[in-house]
């Protein structure tokens, strides 16, 4: 029995929570995932995953060896990239997962930016505005808003998204500048279509919260498309400020109701847990982090 591949194997079963998940990410059948994990208890004298028919789960025994096997994969595989490190530095391919408009308006550049100062390294990076799943679709680092839910992510915070209601200054010459959540019910609306709640504009006032209705004239799934349509005047809406900073400074976007806001999203880096991390990921969440201070 191979001990070093046998470890490895049962942390991804660990980690995928069945078999068949681990055979999936690991190219091997089911069968020979069972058979490593088989071994590896032989080896040990001891049961580390309870089996039945509809679940799989750790042991307690399983939960220890886990833990422990876990960190010496990762420092086998730390020290050998440190190794090649010394040679020939960061290398390897780097997916990278973010919403369109932060993406192409600033992630885009760092990524450029990170691929020139290591000439070794791939990048690839894909903007789309949905979660992907990082094990599945093999992304090594995501850029997320909001609350994280899962718990199978390891997070860093990168800085705190405002986002606020603007407009285009010939819009609120034509039909002014709306004061209260009332007069902001009846204005052109221009909206993400794949809002949450597509029916109301959820902002933070002095008061609390304050949903609005909204009469979408303008929905686009893409963040550039909507801050064309809000500079051409076709409504009023809600924009991120590292998207329309820009916009702001040239006054072809103005800030309407200055004491509402929707409420702020924290905005983090993710990456799979439980595995090892290439120092190439690392360097990048601490690249991009550095980067991104000035946005927010």
């Amino acid at each position: 029995m191979d001990l070093f591949k046998a470890m490895s194997t049962f942390i991804r079963v660990a980690e995928a929570g069945s078999l068949s998940a681990a055979a999936r990410d690991l190219g091997i059948s089911q069968p020979a995932v069972s058979h490593q994990v088989t071994a590896l208890e032989r080896h040990l004298n001891a049961l580390l995953i309870s089996r039945t028919t509809r679940k799989l789960a750790l042991t307690e025994a399983g939960w220890a060896y886990y833990r422990k096997a876990q960190t010496i994969i990762e420092a086998v595989e730390d020290a050998g990239e440190t190794a090649a490190g010394l040679t020939t530095g960061m290398t390897g391919h780097l997916r990278i997962h973010a919403p369109s408009g932060i993406g192409q308006s600033h992630v885009a550049d760092v990524a450029i930016e990170f691929q020139r100062q290591n000439p070794d390294i791939t990048i690839e990076l894909v903007l789309e505005d949905r979660y992907a799943d990082l094990t599945a679709e093999a992304v090594d680092v995501a850029i997320r808003f909001g609350n994280l839910a899962s718990s199978s992510l390891v997070a860093r915070r990168l800085g705190t998204l405002r986002r606020m209601v603007v407009a285009a200054p010939d819009y609120i010459a034509a039909h002014g500048a709306p004061q209260t959540p009332e007069e902001l019910a009846g204005h052109k609306q221009v909206q993400f279509s794949g809002a949450p709640d597509g029916s109301s504009m959820p902002l933070i006032g002095p008061s609390g919260p304050v949903p609005v209705p909204v009469r979408p004239v303008f929905l686009a799934n893409n963040s550039f498309a909507l801050k064309k349509a809000l500079i051409a005047g076709a409504g009023l809406g809600g924009a991120q400020l590292p998207l329309i900073g820009d916009a702001l400074k040239e006054g072809t976007l103005v800030r309407v109701m200055n004491n509402y806001e929707y409420t702020p999203l924290d905005v983090h880096a993710v990456y799979p847990t439980g595995r090892f991390i290439p120092s190439r990921v690392r360097a990048f969440i601490a690249f991009l982090e550095g980067s991104l201070t000035a946005i927010w």
